[in-house]
C-alpha cells in the first residue's frame, strides 16, 4: 500500500512559482467549526506525548487535533489536552460494543469519534479481521450515539463515502488501504472522484503514505481540507515542509491551493 501510494504521489510533481509576495504563509483551515493551525492530523501512537502534539499555540487563535486509538483514551490523558483536540479511533467491532465505547469516549469528553473501516482489508483469506461491514444506519446510530463529529477512516472510494456523507457522517478520510489486496487505486488517485461526489457535504481528509510536507500538499492539491499523517516525523517539522510548499508555489493560504500548482501537460503523445 506504501509503495503504491509514494509512486502515485511522485506523479503529481508542482510547479514552482517565486514571481510574488507570498513571503509568509497562513496554513490555517477552518473545518468542523474550529480553526487548525495546520491541515494536518496526526495519528498518534497510544504510548506518545499527546499534550506536546496537540498543544495549543499561545500566540494565535488556533487549535490541533490529533486521532488516537480509542482503547488508550482515559479521562487522566484528556485532562492533559487541550479541549477539542482528541479524536478517538475505534476498529470495525460489533454494532453493540461499538455504541457502547461511543457513549464512553463521549462521556469523557473526546472531540470527535473515529470508525476505521481500513481493518476490514485483512479478513480472510488475506488475514484473520471478522469481516463486519457497517450500512448507512449503523453510521447514523453512532454518530448519534456519539453526540459530536463523526470521522469515517479507511474510506476507499466515493460510493463509501456518499453512504457516510447520508448517514450524517462529518469527516471522511480517503484512503488506498481498504484496496490493498485488490490492486486498488492509490490514496491520491481515489480523492478527484470523492471530492467529486461529496465536496460540500462533509469534510475530506486523506489518509496515506507522507515522506514531507510537500507529500501533503500534493493531496491539498487534488481536493484535501486535511491530511492524516502517521509515521515518526514530528507533525511540526511536515508543516514547516508544507509552508516552503506554499511559499514555492504561490500559496498564501488554503484556499489558493488546487491544481493550478500541479504540472498538467497541455498535450500528451497519443
Amino acid at each position: 500500500m506504501r509503495e503504491r501510494d509514494l509512486r502515485a504521489l511522485d506523479d503529481y510533481p508542482l510547479v514552482p512559482r517565486v514571481l510574488h509576495d507570498v513571503e509568509e504563509p497562513d496554513l490555517s483551515v477552518a473545518v468542523l467549526g474550529q480553526t487548525l493551525e495546520w491541515p494536518l492530523v496526526p495519528r498518534l501512537p497510544s504510548g506518545a506525548s499527546w499534550p506536546e502534539a496537540l498543544a495549543r499555540p499561545a500566540t494565535a487563535d488556533v487549535t490541533r487535533v490529533g486521532a488516537v486509538d480509542a482503547a488508550a483514551v482515559t479521562a487522566e490523558r484528556l485532562s492533559e489536552c487541550p479541549p477539542g483536540s482528541v479524536v478517538a479511533v475505534l476498529p470495525p467491532r460489533r454494532m453493540a460494543e461499538l455504541v457502547a465505547e461511543v457513549k464512553r469516549l463521549a462521556d469523557l469528553g473526546v472531540g470527535g469519534v473515529g470508525l476505521d473501516l481500513a481493518p476490514l482489508a485483512d479478513a480472510a483469506p488475506y488475514g484473520k479481521e471478522t469481516f463486519r461491514p457497517r450500512s448507512r444506519e449503523d453510521l447514523a446510530e453512532l454518530r448519534a450515539a456519539a453526540g459530536r463529529p463523526l470521522w469515517v477512516f479507511g474510506v476507499g472510494g466515493p460510493a463509501d463515502a456518499e453512504v457516510a456523507a447520508e448517514a450524517g457522517a462529518d469527516v471522511v478520510v480517503v484512503s488506498s488501504a481498504l484496496g490493498s489486496h485488490l490492486g486498488g487505486a492509490a490514496t491520491i488517485d481515489l480523492l478527484p472522484e470523492v471530492v467529486d461526489a461529496v465536496a460540500g457535504m462533509l469534510t475530506i481528509a486523506a489518509e496515506g503514505a507522507v515522506r514531507d510536507g510537500v507529500d501533503a500538499f500534493r493531496y491539498l492539491a487534488v481536493g484535501a481540507e486535511l491530511v492524516v499523517v502517521d509515521g515518526d516525523r514530528s507533525v511540526s517539522a511536515l508543516a514547516a515542509e508544507l509552508s516552503y510548499a506554499f511559499k514555492l508555489t504561490g500559496c498564501a493560504t488554503y484556499a489558493d491551493v488546487g491544481y493550478d500548482a500541479l504540472f498538467a501537460p497541455l498535450y500528451t503523445e497519443p
